[in-house]
């Protein structure tokens, strides 16, 4: 290619460029270089070339821009070309004159690089007044081009080149060529453009920003780039920015604006750049400009930061602020800072908006310290007391937040500042920050007094005082909150690393010690880590690192055990941990050095600890293990441990290291699951019985354990027969021809005969030991692993008839509440592993479902309430005669209240279960019996906290707080059920209506009973469902078919008789509550302490508001409320009328006057009031009282309105009117 350029280059300038368009730009770019190159100041092609690219570049761009003229092919011998064949496209047609635009653009590709290569010549042969015409004519079509960029980015290339030359008129080719660049640098967003922006910053100067016509697309893209991302982050973006803002006034206001208004969206890295931007431009402008940035943007700045109502926000202008506090070395920007800053500042932080005084306290810590550079010492001097003073002060601010960040602050002050602050102000202030702000009641105060210290650390200088002072903050390593607690490991863990400082001399060992026993992993393992050098160094030799851990376990055993958790996380070795499980093992089988008990179970919880880990992080160091610690060896710990914790790591290690040796064991592990009476209680207990279930689960022997838990669950239902005389088939009591596994009957069935030959035990602690095993069964079935393998088991029928019996007794005796827990957990996991199999629920399984329930149920509907001696039901008792005790075995379990309370919560239990039923379909058939039942249990409830108060129980606090966490519960599952069986086309709405009502009568009593502070934990459970209960109080009570009667229509008479004695026999007390509230706000003099029930209020008023606006549920409870008013009429209790009246008319019916007497769309509460209106007058024309007709005539007047409206404007009530006369 070369050789034919240099060839067409001897005829003329024009064939040289007539055969240089002929190749694409990117072939023949080496070649056109070298040719231009080479081309002499003396030949004659330094003025040809420049003419000829003139006119061929002249000709392509009237070429592209008229495509029906093409540019002339040069002369030559080539043949003409061939026509083409086929069905291509004709000449002419819109191919062809893409092709050929296609064509243009490539051939003025390749003059565009032509022309740069002339500019930048290095012999300088070509005169630039020659060139320019050239370049003058590319410049000028730049926008013509915008369709090809390699061409757009040659011309601007070209122009670039003639700028930084300084060639003569680089001002005529720059009028395109900017904004062509801005636009480039904006849309694909690299580096190399801003870079080129940059580079011609002068040339921006050229143009007439305040021309507002022909500078506006201009201006334009320069706010975009104000925004944009890539100029604000990089250095040359900043230095352009800052450039131009100095082009003229208008552009420096309209430039601030765009940075003001994005502020508050910025995120740090942007406001950091807006920073920089701003004071570079503060640097470099003229004096009469920086007037815009100080006046104009600055004041406000530090203004809008001070008093700012959002934190981030005034973070945010602090953020832009500190473009010039960085640089307050700088000559002169001190001062601006202390202009600006000063006259506001001081008077800012002693406002009474705490929030003013928080942006004030930061901005000062950022400018600290504050001083007027042309002041004199002394003025500095007094200057610089007044914010130690007002800082000092901070520290004792009302709030919370002030005074954190003033004690953090300050630190932050001492640690750059201390050479230069006076030492008597240090020691004032320090000392007050160790013996005042450490102590503060607020968490976020002490969490900021760590952290301020821990700053200060490190500063060398400090050290000397703070020697002295941290011993004071060793409390704080026992303090409630667990970031303080996770700030003082933090700061003992950098002072172990200072050799001036032991950190035990900040904290005592012992409190380490405890804290490491006993809290949350993050701690204790920054404890573990600050105390891992002294008592497992890895520079020792194995045998000391062994020796002083042991020696830590003997000072603290179970602190030991968990520093041994965090070993092999820490970084030791897994060989060392090996070693030092054998150290331990062979340290307790030794016997010589007459271990305490506790030191024994550290030693194996240590053990367990580090099996684990290794395990865990090797899977080739189980058999190192299994060499290190054999069967035998494992077995023999067993009789070395010697408390429930201790034997639960036994159990642990032989789960994980040797499960086959179970069968060795199986003795150990049957008799401890079996003498689990007081289970329950015992935290201690149930880490030993679970490692017992895990190590059993993973040796296949966990058949033997249901084998067991039925056998003894047998025992004691037959018990129960005995005792209580309930009536169960034999089958389900005791069966000598059980099927067994074949599991059950290998030969580890003969070590735990012992099991059922025990000597005979009275019933108390065979009912003992069966809660313990209903403990062990609810709990087994939490982890899926078990849970399957107790469905799996061929014992698992006679297991849950065994614990059905046992569960219907304590339900009955009101005993204990675990095994209904565990009967109800297990016939629901049962039910749903049938469900698995079968496409149908039978009706045996609905049946165990609803077991429980008819049984409560029954017990309730008997007569119980809760008063009388009799908790355990006597009445059913007294009906049995097979009783083989003539005294109740029961009798002496439980006192009354203790009765109560066990009652209580399997009623919790069983409602629960009733709901998880409901929800998965399996109970659809039983809702109105459901619903009944949890009536029945709410009343239930009810009455036992009324008899609380009136001193018939006298529960315990620790009770009474059981007694709440069930109500809690109650509400909530009662909540929910409403909320499943109203999604029923069949709903039961009589029974959803008194259930809604039996759970605000149950918040109503416990606010009565007890207060507001127990109602108030009740308002989380409940406020979910009213929307339910809403729907159901209303809705349900006008919709529902009463007695269940098959007609589709019935009489209305019938239907309000119906309704009135429903509303009469189940009077929801909670109205009754309300009413009298209405009474009490009526009677403005009246101040009884009795009535004040707020949050009783607070639920009624957040009924009413969702209520509101929805005309169906206001006319539903509007019927409910004046029916309530029908009976109470009925009953002469005309103060409770008044009541509901007033809360029907004026709270209920709260709407604009004229609609307020309408009732419009409340129909069925204007078909009651014919009833309602007539009772009222004739009752008041027969009292003789005349405070009762005070009253009644009160609740005339409230429905009067509503009553002559609709007698004389709409003529419904002409009739029933004239019927009463």
């Amino acid at each position: 290619m070369e050789k034919r350029l240099r060839s067409s280059l001897k005829t003329s300038a024009e064939e040289f460029l007539s055969s240089a368009v002929k190749s694409t730009l990117k072939s023949s770019k080496p070649s056109l270089k070298t040719i231009v190159n080479s081309v002499k100041p003396s030949s004659d092609l330094s003025s040809s070339l420049p003419l000829a690219l003139l006119h061929s570049i002249l000709h392509h761009t009237q070429s592209f821009q008229n495509p029906s003229h093409p540019p002339p092919t040069s002369p030559s011998n080539s043949p003409p070309p061939k026509r083409q064949r086929g069905n291509g496209p004709p000449p002419g047609s819109d191919s062809d004159s893409d092709q050929q635009q296609h064509q243009i653009l490539a051939s003025l590709q390749v003059l565009s690089h032509v022309l740069h290569l002339c500019v930048l010549s290095p012999k300088k042969a070509f005169s630039a007044s020659d060139l320019l015409p050239a370049a003058q004519a590319l410049h000028d079509s730049l926008i013509l081009f915008e369709s090809d960029p390699v061409l757009c980015l040659e011309v601007a290339g070209v122009c670039e080149s003639w700028w930084k030359e300084g060639l003569i008129y680089r001002e005529t080719l720059i009028s395109q060529l900017l904004p062509f660049l801005l636009s480039r640098s904006l849309t694909l967003k690299k580096k190399v453009d801003v870079h080129r922006v940059y580079m011609l910053r002068e040339a921006f100067a050229l143009f007439d920003f305040d021309d507002e016509e022909s500078i506006g697309d201009l201006r334009m893209l320069l706010m975009r780039c104000v925004v944009s991302p890539l100029y604000l982050k990089t250095e040359d973006g900043q230095r352009f920015l800052s450039f131009a803002f100095g082009l003229s006034r208008q552009l420096m206001k309209s430039g601030l604006a765009v940075v003001k208004a994005q502020i508050p969206f910025g995120r740090k890295s942007v406001l950091e750049g807006f920073g920089g931007i701003l004071f570079r431009a503060w640097r470099e402008v003229e004096d009469d400009l920086r007037g815009e940035i100080e006046e104009g943007f600055m004041q406000g700045i530090v203004d809008c930061a001070i008093h700012a109502g959002s934190s981030a926000f005034a973070a945010s202008l602090r953020k832009v602020l500190g473009g010039f506090i960085s640089q307050r070395t700088t000559q002169g920007v001190e001062k601006l800072l202390f202009g600006l800053a000063e006259p506001m500042i001081f008077r800012s932080l002693q406002v009474a908006n705490s929030n003013v005084r928080l942006n004030a306290l930061h901005l000062l810590l950022d400018l600290f310290p504050m001083e007027d550079p042309d002041a004199t010492k002394e003025e500095k001097d007094k200057l610089l007391d007044k914010q130690f003073y007002l800082l000092e002060k901070l520290m004792s601010d009302e709030c919370p937040d002030v005074r954190s960040v003033a004690v953090e602050g300050l630190c932050r002050v001492f640690y750059l500042f201390w050479e230069v602050i006076p030492s008597p102000t240090i020691t004032k202030i320090i000392t007050k920050i160790f013996n005042d702000m450490s102590h503060e009641s607020c968490s976020e105060v002490r969490l900021s007094t760590v952290n301020g210290i821990t700053y200060l650390l490190a500063n060398p200088q400090s050290h000397g005082i703070l020697k002295v002072l941290l011993p004071r903050l060793g409390h704080l390593m026992l303090d409630s909150v667990t970031s303080i607690r996770v700030t003082m490991v933090d700061l003992l863990l950098l002072l172990r690393d200072v050799r001036t400082f032991q950190f035990n001399t900040v904290v005592s060992l012992d409190v380490l010690l405890s804290v490491l026993a006993s809290d949350q992993t993050h701690v204790a393992k920054g404890i573990a880590r600050l105390l891992m050098p002294s008592y497992f160094p890895s520079r020792k030799r194995a045998e000391e690192a062994c020796t002083r851990c042991r020696t830590l376990i003997n000072r603290n055993p179970l602190a030991g055990a968990r520093f041994c958790e965090f070993l092999v996380s820490l970084g030791a070795t897994l060989q060392s941990a090996r070693q030092l499980v054998g150290f331990f093992l062979d340290s307790i089988l030794s016997d010589d050095d007459k271990l305490e008990d506790n030191q024994i179970e550290g030693l194996l919880l240590a053990a367990y600890h580090l099996c684990k880990d290794l395990v865990a992080a090797d899977s080739g160091c189980m058999a190192s293990l299994k060499e290190l610690l054999p069967g035998e060896k494992l077995k023999s710990l067993l009789a070395f441990a010697p408390t429930a914790q201790a034997q639960s790591a036994v159990f642990d290690i032989l789960a994980m290291v040797s499960p086959e040796t179970v069968s060795e064991v199986l003795e150990d592990c049957m008799s401890l699951v079996v003498n689990c009476g007081g289970l329950p209680g015992d935290e201690g207990r149930q880490v030993e019985i679970r490692s017992v279930h895990k190590l059993l689960l993973s040796s296949n022997a966990f058949s033997d354990l249901i084998g067991t838990f039925t056998s003894t669950l047998q025992k004691t239902a037959y018990r129960c027969q005995i005792n209580f005389g309930d009536e169960v088939e034999r089958k389900n009591v005791y069966s000598a021809t059980r099927k067994k596994s074949k599991s059950s009957r290998n030969s580890s069935s003969a070590k735990w005969k012992h099991v059922s030959e025990k000597n005979a035990i009275s019933f108390e602690e065979d009912y003992s030991v069966a809660v313990g095993i209903a403990w062990q069964i609810k709990d087994l079935l939490i982890i899926e692993d078990t849970r399957k393998a107790i469905l799996e088991s061929s014992d698992i029928e006679e297991l849950c008839i065994a614990l059905k019996v046992v569960s219907q007794t304590s339900i009955l005796q009101a005993m204990d509440v675990y095994p209904v827990l565990a009967y109800t957990s297990l016939a629901l996991h049962m039910t749903l592993r049938n469900l698995d199999t079968d496409a149908q629920l039978n009706d045996t399984e609905a049946r165990t479902f609803l077991l429980s329930l008819l049984i409560i149920y029954s017990s309730l509907q008997s007569g119980d309430n809760g008063t009388s001696d009799s908790i355990a039901l006597k009445a059913h008792l007294g009906k049995k005669s097979k009783r083989r005790n003539s005294n109740d075995a029961s009798e002496g379990l439980r006192s009354k209240e203790g009765g109560v309370l066990n009652k209580v919560k399997m009623l919790t239990a069983i409602l629960k279960f009733i709901v998880e039923s409901t929800e998965m379909g399996l109970a659809s058939h039983f809702q109105a019996r459901m619903l009944k039942f949890t009536s029945a249990y709410l009343k239930y409830a009810v009455s036992s906290f009324d008899h609380h108060s009136t001193g018939k129980l006298q529960f315990e606090d620790a009770d009474l707080k059981d007694m709440i966490l069930c109500a809690k519960s109650s509400i909530s599952y009662a909540g929910k059920l409403i909320n499943l069986v109203m999604r029923e086309a069949s709903c039961p709405l009589f029974e959803a209506f008194d259930l809604a009502n039996d759970l605000l009568d149950l918040f109503t009593a416990v606010e009565i009973s007890l207060g507001s502070a127990y109602a108030s934990k009740l308002v989380t459970a409940l406020n979910p469902w009213i929307p339910d209960l809403v729907l159901a109080l209303g809705p349900c009570f006008i919709n529902n078919n009463i007695n269940n009667m098959e007609e589709e229509e019935e009489e209305e008479d019938d239907s309000y008789t119906s309704r009135f004695n429903h509303i009469k026999l189940c009077f929801p007390t909670w109205l009754l509550t309300c009413a009298k509230l209405e009474l009490h706000e009526m009677d403005d003099t009246s101040e009884s302490p009795h009535l004040q029930l707020p949050a009783l209020k607070r639920l009624r008023d957040t009924i009413l508001s969702l209520v509101k606006g929805n005309s169906k549920v206001v006319d539903g409870i509007g019927y409910v409320v004046l029916m309530c008013s029908a009976v109470c009429i009925e009953k002469k209790d005309y103060s409770t009328v008044l009541g509901l009246l007033r809360f029907l008319c004026v709270k209920l019916v709260s709407r604009e006057e004229e609609e307020n007497r309408e009732w419009k769309e409340l129909d069925t509460m204007l078909v009651s009031l014919p009833r309602i209106y007539p009772m009222i007058e004739r009752e008041i024309g027969e009292e003789r009282d005349e405070e009762e007709v005070k009253k009644l005539e009160a609740a005339r007047e409230l429905l009067l309105p509503v009553w002559t409206y609709h007698v004389y404007e709409t003529g419904r009530f002409r009739m029933m009117e004239e019927e009463e006369e």
